[in-house]
């Protein structure tokens, strides 16, 4: 924040002409700066982009700080310069870089971090989820000087990620790092640790920065940048996220358009034994149809749907957008459950396991969908049937 100027009085006692020493706006920030000169660039990064998000955050631009920063003849000045350089989109790195090697130019002391030239190159991605698949973890593994540095991607498809968390990956190596976190974890992950190459994880990660960014920070970000140390908010990282998942591909890259399986899909589940015992088979094909649709619309495959995933598209496809009759509501549940336990299958999960994680999991989808279907404002909002 820019300081208000006052007229000041001058004192007794003073020299004539003397005037109070002002204090820089970015004091705090050089300070912090300053302590970062001899540790990391993993952690100039993690600095940077928390920055970053509490400019966000206060709505303030990041054009004037990087320019005040540019006129700096100071080494923390110069340290915080090479740290935006390596968050947030192509244009603010840009800004930050050129502004980085104007100070430098100078003569100014470089951080003992900053080597240059160097770029984060591709090693290795992994993906671990869920028994129903959609709680999410993947790992980015990439290298810059000489180091090994792993983004971990806490994510539910539908609702994007729900925490981003950065490592100095072990000497063991991407595999013993998710190994580690699976064993602290019981029973929250499955023991399958798959490879994934880096434009896999681009496709299945970056929707999920463009659509935070698009939507903005939600009323617990605030609480996530200077609450519990023991919970990050997916904030904090967000712009660190936007430059290591973009250095994964070339810059004219385009995530391309999968097969639409929606109709195979939906006449799979109708001919299922599940959707068989349903007693009305135009719900189950409307129910069926706005499900699969959803996930192919998101990019993801419509069988791979949990217990997370299915209260999202149940609220935000159905309660938000159709109007559902008396008679129909009450045979939701049994469509739902017949068109969870067919997803299971679908994708050959272990089938009493599968079952009974759906089965302690249904009654919470089913509540909270309720729950919003009754919620007046979206009954306002709906312009469709479930059924044509």
């Amino acid at each position: 924040m820019s300081p208000q100027s006052k007229s000041r009085k001058r004192k007794q006692g003073k020299a004539p002409g003397r005037r109070p020493e002002k204090q820089s706006p970015y004091g705090a920030l050089l300070e912090s700066a300053a302590a970062l000169r001899s540790e990391s660039w993993l952690l100039a990064d993690a600095w940077a982009s928390e920055l970053y998000a509490t400019l966000w955050l206060a709505g303030s631009g990041y054009e004037p700080m990087i320019e005040a920063l540019r006129g700096m003849d100071d080494p923390a000045a110069l340290t915080a310069l090479r740290a935006l350089s390596g968050v947030g989109d192509a244009e603010t790195r840009a800004e930050a870089a050129a502004a980085a090697e104007t100070v430098a130019a100078r003569g100014i002391a470089e951080p003992s971090w900053y080597v240059a030239g160097a770029e984060l190159t591709f090693r290795e991605a992994f993906l671990v989820t869920n028994l129903l698949g959609d709680v999410e973890v993947v790992a980015i593994t990439q290298e810059r000087a000489g180091a090994a540095e792993t983004v971990l991607f806490m994510r539910q498809p539908v609702l994007g990620p729900t925490a981003i968390e950065l490592f100095a990956t072990p000497d063991e190596g991407t595999v013993a790092l998710l190994q580690d976190m699976i064993a602290s974890t019981p029973d929250a992950f499955r023991d399958r640790i798959t490879p994934l190459s880096a434009t896999e994880v681009y496709d299945r990660v970056w929707p999920d920065i463009e659509l935070f960014w698009d939507e903005g920070p939600d009323e617990d970000a605030e609480e996530g940048l200077i609450g519990s140390e023991d919970v990050r908010h997916p904030i904090q990282l967000i712009a660190l996220a936007d430059a290591r998942v973009s250095a994964l591909v070339p810059t004219d890259y385009e995530i391309a358009e999968g097969p639409d399986r929606t109709d195979e899909v939906v006449e799979a589940f109708l001919a299922s034994e599940h959707a068989a015992a349903l007693p009305d088979a135009g719900l189950a094909r409307a129910l069926a149809r706005v499900l699969a649709g959803a996930a192919t619309e998101q990019r993801r495959d419509p069988v791979v749907y949990g217990p997370a995933s299915l209260t999202g598209v149940l609220i935000l496809n159905v309660a938000a957008r159709l109007r559902v009759s008396d008679e129909d509501l009450a045979l939701l549940p049994d469509a739902v459950r017949a068109w969870a336990y067919f997803t299971a299958d679908a994708r050959e999960l272990p089938r009493e396991e599968a079952r009974a994680a759906w089965d302690a999991e249904l009654p919470t989808v089913l509540a909270e969908f309720s729950e919003a279907y009754a919620d007046p404002e979206l009954e306002a909002e709906r312009d469709g049937q479930l059924r044509d």
